[in-house]
């Protein structure tokens, strides 16, 4: 071999040694690439995992589950409302509409008085008893027959006491409002509102006192199913008749 042909040869080593060095380079470049990019897959498929876990749990959350309605129970909405300890020696019927103006002035005079004096104490309980004078009363007495028991008096005094405010108005819009204040439901307002055979027991309670008591006018408290008197008397006067009776317990 010539010498000429000994320096080509010694010139083609370093040009294949650079292009050996830069196809490894090249290798190692596209490896990261790839390297990231299915770090990067990973990453997106496992937020999206995430995301999708986290909708159905929001969607999980946020279902509404359906509500359960108790069914209209005619028995239950008719019976006697009772403010006070039944095994009190006294017993008070109240027979009022919702319409009576008279009614309303004894609920916010005597009635409270006879509450703190005597159902407070013991000494007395009170019954109420629709006194429907016209189709306003029954349809306002069969929306409180709907509302909770426990909240049934304050719910009528409530009544009673803003009587002005709803009397001339839509009255139903306004009792039925203050009926869900207390926790009653749309549905079971209305069952009560549109019961036609409530509405029945409730005018019967009428003719009942009418035919039992010889009640004529409201408001009338009849005392231990005896004594009829009117709820506006003076206060001394119902107080004589209450401590009447009430002595009479203690001999």
């Amino acid at each position: 071999m010539s010498k000429s042909e000994n320096q080509v040869k010694e010139k083609k080593k370093p040009l294949v040694a650079i292009i050996l060095v830069v196809l490894l380079l090249l290798v190692g470049v596209l490896a990261i690439g790839v390297f990231n990019n299915s770090d990067k897959s990973k990453t997106l498929d496992k937020n999206t995992e995430v995301a999708m876990d986290n909708t159905e749990i929001n969607q999980a959350n946020t279902a509404s589950e359906p509500v359960a309605i108790a069914e209209f129970n005619l028995e239950q909405a008719s019976k006697p409302r009772i403010l006070g300890n039944i095994d009190a020696p006294i017993k008070i019927s109240e027979h009022s509409s919702f319409t009576c103006g008279h009614c309303s002035k004894f609920h916010k005079t005597n009635f409270k008085k006879i509450k703190q004096d005597y159902v407070d104490t013991g000494k007395a309980y009170i019954v109420f008893t629709d006194f429907p004078l016209n189709g306003r009363d029954i349809e306002i007495g069969a929306v409180a027959r709907c509302v909770p028991e426990k909240a049934y008096f304050s719910f009528i005094q409530l009544l009673f006491e803003t009587q002005r405010d709803w009397l001339k108005e839509d009255f139903i819009g306004y009792v039925k409002q203050n009926a869900k204040l207390t926790g009653a439901s749309e549905e079971q307002v209305n069952n009560c509102l549109n019961s036609e055979e409530l509405h029945k027991a409730l005018a019967n309670q009428r003719e009942t006192a009418m035919d039992k008591h010889n009640v004529r006018s409201t408001p009338t408290l009849v005392i231990n199913d005896t004594i009829v008197i009117p709820g506006l008397s003076p206060y001394s006067e119902l107080k004589k008749v209450l401590d009447a009776e009430f002595e009479k317990t203690a001999k």
